[in-house]
């Protein structure tokens, strides 16, 4: 009995992948005794609008679901990565696990290549490790292919037991979220004992660093050189500062990693590596600029500006950006809005709660009129003409009563509660 397929034979297997004339036991006897394998072939899925315009979240969300229900391999042989939440629904996006591997050594070559991590390096990760969520894990493997030492606490550790590691290995380089850096820092300077703590880097991510907290670090860790990376459960990290960009917004990425477009600010990232489930022009939420387009060049240049997400207050609109930038021009530890209706009001006011960590002896009174001046150039109408619509309110608290999302453990800065 003849048989119609292609025969590739790899040592003690045999692949049927096309056309060949040959009996059952003529293959058993090429391969050697080996098995006779059909493998299944999963259909590389492309995430993109037919239409060829910008991918949204929303829509990925959708095509994701969507995928769910008709591939029953969706969930075999993947990376699979959460999103922190921030932008509102969280996704599971799963992708190739030795493409999601080769991202990172692209990744990670540069950084060696720009100085940014070498192999005589001590990294004390401080990230968040918990349901799904893997920006502990990400930096560790940094550290694994970059061949240096690792010290793995994650977020979730005491400050006593953070301190007791960093006096016994002398890490050179802390990693983690800002919100948790900063927690750290206040266990440090409380300390009856002053020990003196030196880094030489701080790798932050999943929030920005302003400079009130850059110069708090500069203090208590001694640390004048701070990294940024850059990216999201969707793309996967695909960008990081050097010491060259420290303190700035600008960024470095691999050529050969993502295609980057600007379109009207909008940052759209095409990832040239993750050919399952890849991603093809899809809208990060972010507004930038390409620095250096140098096609002779390995790596391009982006500068992040700020998020583009938006806030509805009745037929005003606030973006996040404008709310950030006001809050810089005010001297605090850290901030939070919440949004809500104000309840048993016929009308759905509208309420906006600041809640504050002071960073130095400033009157409450003095604070709340300078946050009211800076909000009131957002709105075409005075705020007391908004009063009906609107109720701002204020709330001086401790750093710890900040509120965090449950999986990632980042600060939410604005937590709109009306939907």
């Amino acid at each position: 009995m003849n048989l119609a397929g292609m025969l590739l034979c790899f040592n003690d297997q045999s692949f049927n992948m096309g056309i060949i004339r040959m009996s059952p036991n003529k293959i058993v006897n090429i391969s050697h005794g080996g098995h006779y394998i059909r493998p299944y072939v999963h259909k590389e899925c492309i995430h993109s609008m037919k239409d060829g315009k910008i991918l949204t979240k929303e829509k990925l969300h959708e095509q994701l679901i969507q995928l769910k229900s008709i591939d029953n391999q969706w969930n075999q042989n993947v990376y699979v990565s959460s999103s922190g939440g921030s932008g509102g629904k969280r996704l599971f996006f799963a992708t190739d696990i030795k493409q999601n591997q080769l991202q990172r050594e692209i990744l990670v070559k540069m950084m060696i290549e720009e100085n940014i991590i070498s192999d005589t390096d001590i990294c004390l990760n401080l990230f968040q490790s918990n349901n799904i969520y893997r920006s502990f894990e990400i930096f560790n493997d940094f550290c694994s292919i970059a061949n240096c030492t690792t010290l793995p606490m994650s977020a979730n550790t005491r400050d006593e037991d953070i301190l007791e590691i960093i006096e016994y290995f002398k890490p050179n380089i802390l990693m983690g979220s800002p919100y948790r850096l900063m927690q750290l820092a206040f266990f440090i300077e409380k300390q009856s004992e002053k020990k003196e703590i030196k880094f030489e880097k701080i790798y932050f991510a999943c929030e920005s660093l302003d400079q009130i907290k850059q110069n708090y670090f500069k203090r208590i860790f001694n640390c004048s050189i701070y990294i940024g990376f850059y990216g999201s459960a969707e793309t996967g990290v695909f960008a990081c500062q050097s010491p060259k960009y420290s303190s700035t917004k600008i960024y470095l990425y691999p050529k050969q990693l993502v295609n980057i477009e600007i379109i009207n600010s909008k940052i759209i990232v095409t990832n040239l590596i993750r050919k399952r489930n890849q991603l093809i022009r899809f809208d990060t939420g972010d507004l930038g600029q390409i620095i250096s387009d140098n096609k002779n060049d390995k790596y391009g240049l982006i500068e992040v500006f700020s998020s583009q997400r938006l806030i509805m207050i009745g037929n005003d609109v606030l973006s996040k950006s404008d709310i950030e930038e006001t809050m810089k021009q005010i001297d605090l530890i850290e901030w939070q809005l919440i949004i809500d209706y104000v309840s048993n009001t016929k009308n759905k006011q509208i309420l906006l709660l600041f809640r504050y960590v002071k960073s130095k002896s400033i009157s409450n009174e003095i604070l709340e009129k300078n946050i009211l001046n800076y909000l009131q150039k957002f709105f075409d109408h005075s705020l007391t003409t908004l009063s009906e619509k609107l109720i701002l309110q204020f709330e001086s608290i401790q750093f710890n009563d900040l509120i965090r999302d449950k999986t990632s453990n980042k600060l939410l800065k604005i937590i709109d509660k009306r939907s």
